[in-house]
């Protein structure tokens, strides 16, 4: 746009303000416009058109009723007294009726929002301002919070910290009684590993263990009552030495006694209490070259029902009981060293294998435990003897 010779146009700079008194109406509907026109032509443009615009200025004459009239000589032009060859140049291009036009829709603009104020357009390269976090009242509700139904109930705040405090005492109660009833639920038979050192050097025991029940050839001496005769050294280690294959063992120490716990430790011991066992033979054997070390031990009980509970109960019970070794300073079960265990239920007697190398070490190659159990149950002779003798039949 052109700008008339003699003013600066300054960008943003405000338009000039109608000019005050009585008798000036405004068309509804249409913007003030910057420069009233009293008489003189009207410039082109959409004012210019407008039949209320040329109503209400034509002639001075009031175009709406109860409009007082209005005197157009008291009236000066506002931008014609401040620069009046300016203006008069400019008044007759169309670029003066553009400006006029577009300063009617600035103004109309502006009128609309005079009630409140104007929020100014954001920029495009403006980058959008970061979402404030939420308020206190947006968050979920929490059910022991002020506003809680704690509250609602009319319970006072210590009552609401009070009654918090029950709930999460009540919870930790829970489960301190939940995990002791599990605990005393797995029973007897789980037992933890050995945890110390001590432990190991004072109660030696498997590091594996299988037991089998009792087969059917051991039905006569199913029951004890049918086997009264007692056990003795004699007839349950009769022979001093044992052989199998390529493994000789030498008996080492005996001992034979009617207090069945005592000869055993831990769940092994509570198991012998229960089953009625009268006796228990325990034999201790050590390899000619030295290089192993075996132990059985023959338990008389009630009946075959005790006898094959025993055996097969010590498959998880091993971990936490076992037979106590005969003294003896020849052969001993290394603390801590790797050992193999097994027992047998056959009829209302139950006998228990022990072996290992006794250095401790694992069996390599060279080392058959199979054979070295083989060579220890020699002492179940006596018990077939007996089967024979409750049943000549057999």
């Amino acid at each position: 746009m052109t700008t008339p010779p003699g003013r600066k146009r300054r960008r943003g700079a405000s338009r000039p303000a109608a000019p005050e008194g009585p008798g000036v109406p405004f068309p509804p509907g249409s913007a003030a416009p910057d420069t009233p026109f009293l008489d003189g032509p009207f410039p082109p443009g959409p004012a210019a058109d407008d039949p209320f615009f040329r109503e209400a200025y034509a002639g001075g004459t009031p175009a709406f009723p109860g409009t007082p009239a209005r005197d157009a000589s008291a009236v000066p032009p506002a931008s014609a007294a401040a620069d009046p060859r300016g203006f008069a140049e400019a008044a007759g291009t169309a670029e003066f009726a553009e400006e006029t036009a577009r300063s009617a829709g600035s103004t109309a603009g502006r009128g609309s929002r005079a009630r409140g104020r104007s929020r100014p357009e954001r920029s495009r390269s403006e980058k959008p301002r970061p979402e404030k976090p939420r308020s206190e009242k947006s968050r979920p509700e929490n059910r022991f919070d002020s506003g809680s139904r704690l509250e609602e109930w009319g319970l006072t705040p210590f009552q609401r910290r009070a009654v918090v405090a029950a709930a999460v005492l009540a919870g930790v109660v829970g489960t301190i009684v939940a995990v002791v009833l599990v605990v005393g639920s797995l029973g007897q038979d789980v037992v933890p590993e050995r945890a110390t050192t001590a432990a190991l050097v004072t109660r030696p025991r498997p590091d594996v263990y299988k037991g089998w029940a009792s087969p059917k050839l051991f039905t006569p001496i199913a029951q004890s009552k049918a086997d009264p005769k007692p056990l003795t050294v004699k007839d349950v280690f009769a022979a001093r030495t044992v052989k199998e294959g390529k493994v000789t063992l030498r008996l080492a120490a005996t001992d034979l006694g009617a207090d069945c716990p005592g000869a055993a430790w831990g769940q092994l011991a509570d198991r012998l209490a229960q089953s009625g066992c009268t006796q228990v033979a325990r034999g201790l054997y050590t390899s000619a070259d030295g290089r192993y070390v075996a132990m059985y031990a023959l338990f008389n009980l009630r009946d075959a029902a005790s006898a094959d509970g025993l055996v097969q109960g010590m498959t998880t019970a091993y971990r936490g009981g076992w037979v106590k070794a005969p003294q003896s300073g020849k052969a001993v079960f290394p603390s801590g060293g790797y050992t193999e265990g097994s027992g047998y239920a056959m009829g209302h007697y139950a006998g228990l294998a022990w072996v290992g190398r006794a250095d401790g070490a694992e069996p390599g190659p060279r080392d058959d435990f199979v054979t070295l159990t083989l060579a220890v149950r020699g002492a179940e002779k006596a018990v077939f003897r007996r089967v024979v003798a409750a049943d000549p039949a057999s």
